[in-house]
C-alpha cells in the first residue's frame, strides 16, 4: 500500500530514512528542511502486508528519487507514479534506479560513487587560501560556475538569500587578480551529514591542488558541526585523491537525466 506523507508521518518515515542516512541524504535533508507542505516537496512511503515501510519516493523540484532494496514488493506502484510526475531526473541508489532503467530508456544516465569523510588524513597547504563567498563575489562567482561549465546553477537572488540568513556554505578561492578560480559548496544537511557538490576550478588553474583544498576545507565545515562529510564523483583519479584526504566510498549512485 502507498499513501502520501505528512507531519503524522515524519517519524516513522525518518526511521526508515535513517538506516542508511549516507544514500538518503538527500531526502532526509529536504524533509528535516523543508517538511512536507512546501509546494516543491512531495514525499510517498509504501508499506508492506504487516504496515512497515519499506519504500519511499520523493519529489524534489524536478527530481524524482525512489528509495527502496533491490526486491521491492511495490515497484508496480511506484512506476506509473514517477510517470506521472514526468521527472527532468531520477536518481538514487544503484540497487533501486536499475529497476527504473528499462522503463526510462530515452533518459541519459550517469553513474557516480558516493564516498564519505569523518577526517582529513592529510595536510592541505592552500586550505589557507579558500575563503567564504561574500556579497560582493556573488556574480564573480556565478562566472567562474560558467567557465567550469557547470549547468544547474543557484540564481544571484538564491545566492543572496542564503547570505542575508547567514546559510553561505560556498568557499572560494580567487587568483592575484581577485578573479575566484575555485569554488565549491555544501548542498544539503541533515542532522549528522552534509553533501559537497559543485567543486571545480576554471581551466587554467586546474591541477594546482586548489579543488582538493576547497573540499578539505569544506570537510572541516563538516567536522566542526561534528557531520560527516559527503561527496559524489565518477573520475577514478579524481577519487583517489579523495580518498587519500580521507573519503571512503560507500554505494554507487545513479543519475537518469531526461533528453527532452
Amino acid at each position: 500500500m502507498i499513501y502520501k506523507c505528512d507531519e503524522n508521518n515524519r517519524e516513522e518515515l525518518l526511521n526508515f530514512l535513517y538506516q542508511e542516512p549516507i544514500v538518503n541524504l538527500f531526502a532526509i535533508g529536504d524533509i528535516e528542511t523543508y517538511g512536507f507542505e512546501h509546494f516543491d516537496l512531495d514525499v510517498w512511503a509504501y508499506v508492506n502486508g504487516r504496515a512497515e515501510i519499506v519504500g519511499a519516493l520523493v519529489r524534489y523540484k524536478e527530481n524524482i528519487m525512489p528509495i527502496h532494496g533491490e526486491e521491492f514488493e511495490g515497484f508496480d506502484t511506484f512506476l506509473p507514479l514517477i510517470q506521472s510526475l514526468t521527472p527532468l531526473y531520477i536518481s538514487g541508489s544503484e540497487e533501486a534506479i536499475v529497476q527504473y532503467e528499462a522503463e526510462f530508456e530515452a533518459f541519459e544516465k550517469e553513474e557516480s560513487c558516493l564516498a564519505e569523510c569523518h577526517e582529513l588524513k592529510m595536510e592541505v597547504p592552500l586550505i589557507k587560501q579558500v575563503l567564504p563567498l561574500e556579497k560582493d563575489d556573488i556574480a564573480s562567482y556565478l562566472d567562474c560556475l560558467k567557465e567550469i561549465g557547470m549547468k544547474k546553477q543557484q540564481t544571484m537572488e538564491e545566492i543572496t538569500n542564503e547570505l542575508d540568513l547567514n546559510l553561505n556554505t560556498i568557499q572560494i578561492i580567487k587568483d592575484e587578480t581577485g578573479k575566484i578560480i575555485s569554488t565549491g559548496r555544501i548542498a544539503v544537511e541533515t542532522k549528522d551529514s552534509a553533501m559537497i557538490v559543485a567543486v571545480g576550478t576554471i581551466e587554467n588553474y586546474r591541477n594546482e591542488g586548489y579543488a582538493t583544498a576547497i573540499v578539505a576545507s569544506l570537510v572541516n565545515y563538516c567536522i566542526k558541526k561534528n557531520k560527516k562529510a559527503c561527496l559524489f564523483y565518477s573520475d577514478p583519479n579524481v577519487g583517489r585523491v579523495f580518498q587519500k584526504l580521507g573519503f571512503e566510498d560507500t554505494k554507487k549512485w545513479i543519475m537518469l537525466t531526461s533528453n527532452e
